[in-house]
């Protein structure tokens, strides 16, 4: 059986499309799974048949200069590891999701066949960085490029599992009686500080009208309180896409596109440029456009 490598992580939005792949994936090929020593991706994986190989991979913090100063030699460090790692797997192919975690695997690709997958309306730093070496180019949302290399909109890869949900067990779940409507808060699988602080702060009236599921991210958690449901993370959200009416999130490429397909309608609250470089501000742009969505300027 052959081998492909697939890379990505660092949020649930660089994994959850790799996870959707997977099926497809390993019934024709072994597939190993190039991610960080310790991550998101990692525990998301363990039930996964593939084989994981973890490295120290950099991340680039936004603004803090002399936080950076060892990201090139680290980031040096992680492109040798993972040169030996394709050399010992030879796959016939690389499949990068982007964000920071795929940059090593990518940038070390050597002659073999890459091809990246961006999630939003403009290429991540990762995907920008590693386009140069890149074969293939995929986009969920159209993209205005000058890459030389095959390029396809294929939209955003969807687990099919979203679609399997049930809202009787979500609101078992939660322990929502359905007379109410449920609204979903969710703000990235990193969480969003300003969304929980609007939650946290209107909490007593927004109960009165809704049953409220909040997505809070890790390391942010919550007392649960009647009417209200939070959590730090879940990888079962497919029972709360079917008990939700509707949602409020940030404008990830990946959950918008999810909310999307199971018919939730949106508040979506961009993560604002500066914070970012902009990408879920026109991502969410383009769902209004479209109809998909409404849109709030509060960041």
């Amino acid at each position: 059986m052959q081998n492909v490598i697939i890379t990505g992580g660092g949020t649930a939005g660089h994994i959850t499309p790799l996870l959707a792949l997977l099926p497809f994936l390993t019934t024709r090929f072994k597939v190993h799974y190039i991610g960080q020593n310790e991550g998101m991706e990692k525990e998301l994986l363990k039930s996964e048949n593939v084989v994981y190989h973890g490295l120290d991979c950099p991340k680039l913090t936004r603004g803090k200069i002399f936080a950076n100063l060892l990201v090139p030699f680290k980031l040096f460090s992680a492109v040798r590891k993972a040169k030996k790692l394709i050399k010992e797997i030879k796959p016939i192919a690389i499949f990068s999701k982007g964000g920071f975690v795929s940059l090593p695997a990518s940038l070390a690709s050597g002659d073999v066949p890459l091809v990246l997958h961006e999630s939003d309306t403009s290429l991540g730093l990762a995907n920008r960085i590693a386009l140069s070496h890149a074969n293939a180019l995929c986009s969920s949302f159209p993209i205005e490029n000058r890459f030389k290399g095959e390029y396809y909109h294929t939209g955003s890869p969807l687990r099919s599992r979203i679609y399997s949900g049930n809202r009787g067990e979500g609101l078992k779940t939660c322990g929502f009686s359905g007379r109410k409507k449920v609204l979903l808060v969710m703000g990235g699988s990193l969480g969003a500080k300003a969304i929980n602080d609007l939650v946290d702060d209107e909490l007593n009236e927004l109960t009165k009208r809704y049953d409220v599921i909040h997505i809070r991210g890790k390391g942010n958690g919550a007392d649960r309180k009647n009417g209200y449901y939070p959590i730090e993370f879940t990888e079962k959200i497919y029972d709360l896409f079917a008990c939700a009416d509707l949602a409020v999130t940030r404008g990830g490429g990946n959950a918008i596109f999810e909310l999307g397909a199971v018919g939730v309608p949106m508040l979506i609250i961009p993560l604002p440029k500066g914070a970012s470089r902009g990408d879920q501000v026109e991502n969410a742009k383009q769902f209004e456009k479209n109809g998909l969505a409404l849109v709030a300027d509060k960041n």
